[in-house]
Formats: structure tokens, sequence, C-alpha cells
């Protein structure tokens, strides 16, 4: 019992040095882009990464404790117990964190409203937002100067310019001869693996959970519940062969193995496909329901599996 909970507090502090350098590594990535870097900048954007990203952590943990339950805790079932617990633990704070109205506003209100010093997007720069590309000189206050616009709905583009033009600071919208635009930089599109096979159309994990938070807590926990049982299921991977390195390697194949899988099972044509199975057998559920089924299944088999396979070829890290 003190080893396995060794094992948790151990990885609850590898969970928390994970998350900080995931997210500073995403902030640092996104304050370049930014019209205005510096350190402010990035140590904002890790704050909103640490939000959006702890459930990435949170999986990279469990993979890791993978090994240290291997070595430290002898019986399979209390080790994949463990797993279950720390998965659990993790996910749930990541949730929670996320819902906290005081939290995600200290984090979010400095980078997050459009009345900002920093122009709305880069200066010098066309924009494409649908079918409508924006390019704007610079700024002067709250006034974009040389602000051009070209519509490009009909077949002979529509071309707007104007010497100057203000904005709007609660919603971003400037008027160009007698239009309106909104000068703002356009939502991420939704993410395509493979953009030519709409059977990998899904997205990650930690985007999904992302779109939640304005859902029940309950589905939350459910979706993320799935994607936990799927995560322990590749267990195996820590002991498939007789050599620790190997095994390391194999688990990080796995890692990506797994985060491609969900976002796969989540793309529409899978899911679609998911639905019409469940239609048929009279389960009116919903989607996101479905997929955490889906997946809670195909990992309590593969658990399963390895708690039915012969311990022969286990092999101790400190021998």
């Amino acid at each position: 019992m003190k080893a396995w909970l060794g094992v948790l507090g151990r990885a609850c502090l590898e969970f928390a040095i994970i998350l900080v350098l995931v997210s500073f590594a995403a902030g640092a990535s996104v304050s370049l882009a930014a019209p205005s870097g510096g350190l402010g900048a990035i140590y904002r954007s890790a704050a909103e990464g640490a939000l959006d990203l702890a459930p990435l952590a949170a999986v990279l943990t469990v993979f890791l404790a993978f090994f240290s339950f291997e070595q430290r805790v002898k019986s399979r079932a209390a080790g994949w117990l463990g797993l279950l617990v720390l998965g659990a633990l993790l996910l749930s704070f990541g949730i929670a964190v996320r819902r906290v109205a005081l939290i995600r506003e200290a984090v979010e209100g400095p980078s997050r409203g459009v009345a900002q010093t920093a122009p709305p997007f880069p200066t010098g720069v066309a924009v494409e937002q649908g079918r409508v590309a924006l390019w704007i000189g610079s700024f002067e206050g709250a006034d974009a100067l040389d602000a051009v616009a070209v519509d490009f709905g009909s077949d002979y583009p529509r071309l707007a310019y104007s010497p100057r033009t203000g904005i709007d600071p609660s919603t971003g919208d400037m008027d160009i001869q007698g239009r309106t635009y909104r000068a703002t930089l356009p939502a991420a599109r939704p993410l395509n693996l493979i953009p030519e096979a709409s059977l990998f159309s899904g997205s990650w994990i930690w985007d999904r959970l992302a779109a939640m938070d304005d859902e029940p807590l309950l589905l939350s926990f459910i979706a993320a519940g799935g994607f936990l049982l799927l995560a322990i299921g590749f267990r195996f991977l820590c002991r498939i062969t007789g050599w620790p390195l190997a095994n390391a390697l194999l688990a990080a194949a796995g890692l990506a193995g797994l985060v491609a899988l969900d976002a796969a099972l989540s793309g529409g044509a899978v899911l679609g496909i998911i639905e019409s199975l469940a239609k048929r057998a009279g389960l009116l559920l919903p989607k996101t329901i479905l997929l955490a089924c889906v997946e809670g299944i195909m990992g309590l088999v593969l658990g399963l599996a390895e708690l039915a396979a012969s311990p022969r070829g286990r092999r101790r890290f400190d021998e």
C-alpha cells in the first residue's frame, strides 16, 4: 500500500512538471505569432495553455505511471486500479479548474478582450475571414488606418478602401465604404488529421473537453472517463518485450497512436457509423456518450486481456 500511494504522489508531481513544460511550450509558440511579444505574452499564453492542455499532461503522466506501477507494485490488478485512480484525479482536476469562473477570468481576461492596446490582428497582413480578405496598414488608438477589404463572394471581387475608420471596442466591427467588417482573428478551423479522408476528421481530446465548458459537468466526466479507460488499456506496452528501453519506445509510439485513435473515433464518419449501430440496437444516446462507451469498452477489453495473460516473461526493472 505504501508503494502504491508513493507512485500516486510521484505521478501527481510529474503531472505538475509536465503541465508547466507543455503550457510554456504552447505559450511560447503562440506568443511568437502575437503582434506584441515579451515575457508577459508568454506567461499569459502559458496560463491559457495550462487550462486547455491539462488532459494532454494527464495522459502523458498516466503513460509514465505505467512503468512506475510495473516496477513498484507487484499486483497487476492493484496497478490497474492505481492508474484508474490517478487518471480520474488528474482529468477531474483539469475539468474542474476550467469551470472555476474566477480562474478563467484571471487567465483569459487580459488576453481575450477585443478592446486592447494591441491590434486585433497583425497589421500589414491580409486576414481571410470566410469569403472576405481584410488588410489593415496600421492602428492609431481605436482607429484603423488604410483599411482594405476584398469580397470574393461574387464573380467580380469587390474592393473597398478607407484611409481611416473607427473600430467598435466591444465587437471589433469596422465600417469600410458603407459595409461592416470584423477586425478580429477568425476562429481556428476544425482539425482534420487527413483532410482527404473524412474517416479521420476528428479532433483532439483536449479540444473536445475544452468545448464542453457549457455542457453538464457529468457529460465532461463521461467523455474523459471513456478516454481514460482506453488509455489504460495500453498498459501492456510497458511489458510487451523483455527490454525496458524497447518498451519505453513502444509506449511512446502507443501514446501517439492512442491520441490519433481517439481523434479518428471522434470523426464524423466513424461516429456516424457508431450512432447508426446504436440506433439499430435501440440505444438513443448522445454522440459524446456513445464515443465514451466505445472507448471505454475497448480499454476494458485490452485491460482484461492483460490481467488474464500469463505473468511469465515479466521483467522487473530493478533486476
